[in-house]
């Protein structure tokens, strides 16, 4: 039906990114075709049957085959309102979301009482983000099926989504004390009192869903997690454990898996952590980067192994982890030997500073594309000359070389800042005026209700701003003139640009800069730990000081001489910030007497 649908180009097209996998749309299976309870379908028996052939097909994983019985039949019927939900189906299990949407939005204008219709647009308008829009749909769907199971639930996660936490908990409420035996609303209120900041209290509710449902694994899942945030860790391991020992789909058992390894981690457990960490690996798991690598794949068991082999070593996941994880390319150079080589793959902002810090090994960037809904990465540049021997995503080597906090090193910087940069920004800090230059960042590019519980609000810095004999310096990226405004208004802070720098694209100005700064503050991402890297003084900022970075130890061992502020407990900003605000100005005062 090539005025519709032109099939060939959309298969090729491959599977579209969800933009928002929450709990609730990973849980949610596409529904089903019920063709013995639609009117529209039995009034024409033939229809039904080639329908029900076509769904059987995407049933059992053939929805290619399905969706081209599917399209024959919207030559002849295109205004068959349930022959153009089948293909939204089909289209939906082959990735193709927002060709999916448009048949779904055909079958509604053509039968408006079709309230599967409305659960499927408001399904999927979550999964691509469109949250004002699936709640739309979703309250049509409950109010055309108010008994409908999973719809609240479902509801609820789109509200979560757009931190209408009050809304969504409420709706659960309600459903709760009409339902008061469901495990899938006390699982999900769990989920939303969780990503409302009160992990604390997510306990309770994910208890009582595995009460009411033992061995339920994602209710152990959540619980696992929600206790970490408290700071038990031991008993997060028992439930991910639980978690995994019960999944019943391998994606859900992967992310526990994923979960538990991180939990080890941050119970200082560090052999078993790096072993099981080979779990975001799995292409089960929903972030894993597939890696398009032709040698043989190193898993970092035995580090002798490398011994006078060529070694490709490929960045992984974000450039904040791409630079802890070079942690340990000194220790894979060293231990490859005069005899071997090692090669370096990262993200192209850090290839000067990557060259610098490691002179010895050959660096080129990786390249990465976003196909089939993941990440796939590879690194051409380095294997054209056929001589290597293996290679590693860079978390490998942490299994070989970082297996205790003995193994960690004792000095500050394992990556080079360019001295000329660092000696300039230097002398433009030093033109500002006396007092301490202090580097100062408080959020994440990318921001939504599931992240923004990781960073401080920015009127929380108001006691570290309000420090006198400090001078400050913006190293925030992206959008932040609200802030440096609200700053000086409020606060009566000047927060200073420098010139001559790309906060976000130039990597190797940005470590630099940090280096030249007295001290850089802020929450863990490609700045703080650029910063580190080289050897700049950071104080890191948490929610909590449990997490798999901290490796069970009250400072970050990767980063000798950095600092970690927290409250005393999950998202106790005002604690945290109080301690670092004591702390700094301790720090700045030490600076104006020597000065004296």
């Amino acid at each position: 039906m090539t005025m519709l649908l032109d099939l060939d180009a959309e298969l090729a097209k491959g599977v579209e990114e969800v933009i928002n996998p929450s709990e609730e749309a990973r849980a949610a299976s596409i529904p089903g075709l019920d063709l013995d309870a639609s009117p529209a379908a039995k009034s024409d028996p033939k229809v039904a049957a080639r329908l029900r052939r076509a769904m059987g097909l995407v049933d059992d994983g053939k929805a290619a085959e399905g969706a081209r019985i599917i399209l024959k039949l919207l030559d002849t019927h295109p205004d068959h309102p349930v022959v153009n939900q089948a293909m939204g189906m089909a289209l939906e299990h082959l990735g193709r979301l927002s060709k999916a949407l448009e048949f779904y939005e055909r079958a509604l204008q053509r039968d408006p009482s079709n309230a599967e219709v409305y659960k499927s647009l408001g399904m999927l308008a979550s999964k691509l983000g469109l949250l004002p829009t699936a709640e739309k749909f979703m309250r049509i769907y409950l109010k055309i099926a108010p008994d409908a199971k999973g719809g609240t639930v479902q509801l609820a996660g789109i509200l979560r989504d757009q931190a209408k936490f009050e809304d969504a908990i409420e709706l659960l409420r309600q459903a709760i004390y009409g339902d008061q035996e469901n495990a899938d609303l006390w699982n999900a209120m769990g989920t939303t009192v969780m990503e409302s900041g009160e992990a604390a209290e997510a306990i309770t509710f994910h208890a009582e869903a595995l009460r009411l449902r033992p061995g339920y694994a994602r209710a152990a899942h959540n619980l696992a997690h929600a206790l970490e945030l408290t700071g038990d860790v031991e008993g997060a391991l028992t439930h991910f454990k639980a978690a995994i020992d019960s999944a019943e789909a391998e994606a859900d058992r992967v992310i526990s898996t994923h979960g538990y390894s991180h939990t080890l981690l941050s119970a200082g457990r560090l052999p078993e952590g790096w072993e099981l960490y080979q779990a975001r690996l799995n292409m089960h798991y929903r972030f894993a980067t597939n890696f398009l690598i032709p040698a043989r794949p190193w898993d970092g068991a035995d580090r002798a192994e490398l011994k006078g082999k060529t070694l490709v070593v490929v960045g992984e996941q974000g450039v904040g982890d791409e630079v802890l994880f070079a942690n340990t390319f000194h220790d894979a150079q060293e231990a490859v030997g005069p005899d071997g080589e090692l090669r370096i793959a990262c993200e192209k902002r850090l290839v000067p500073l990557m060259q610098r810090s490691f002179p010895n090994a050959r660096v080129e960037r990786h390249y990465t594309v976003e196909r089939e809904g993941r990440q796939h990465r590879h690194a051409p540049d380095l294997f054209k000359d056929g001589k290597v021997n293996l290679w590693a995503p860079a978390g490998n080597l942490c299994r070989a070389f970082r297996a205790s906090t003995d193994d960690f090193p004792s000095q500050a910087g394992f990556l080079t800042a360019d001295p000329a940069r660092v000696e300039r920004f230097r002398e433009q800090l030093a033109a500002l005026g006396p007092g301490r230059k202090v580097g100062i960042l408080w959020k994440s590019l990318k921001m939504n209700a599931a992240r923004s519980k990781h960073f401080a609000p920015f009127e929380m810095w108001k006691p570290v701003l309000k420090t006198p004999g400090a001078i400050f310096i913006n190293l925030q990226y992206g959008e932040v003139d609200e802030e440096l405004a609200e700053a000086e208004a409020r606060f009566g802070v000047k927060i200073h640009q420098l010139q001559g720098i790309d906060l976000k694209d130039d990597l190797d100005g940005v470590a630099a800069l940090g280096k030249a700064c007295d001290l850089v503050m802020g929450p863990m991402n490609a700045t703080t730990n650029l910063t580190a890297a080289v050897g700049g003084l950071v104080w890191f900022i948490r929610p909590i000081n449990v997490a798999w970075t901290m490796l069970g130890e009250p400072e970050m061992l990767w980063y000798p001489g950095s600092r970690t502020f927290a409250g005393e407990r999950y998202r106790d900003w005002a604690g945290g910030m109080k301690r670092m605000a004591g702390e700094f100005r301790a720090f700045v005062d030490a600076h104006a007497r020597n000065a004296a």
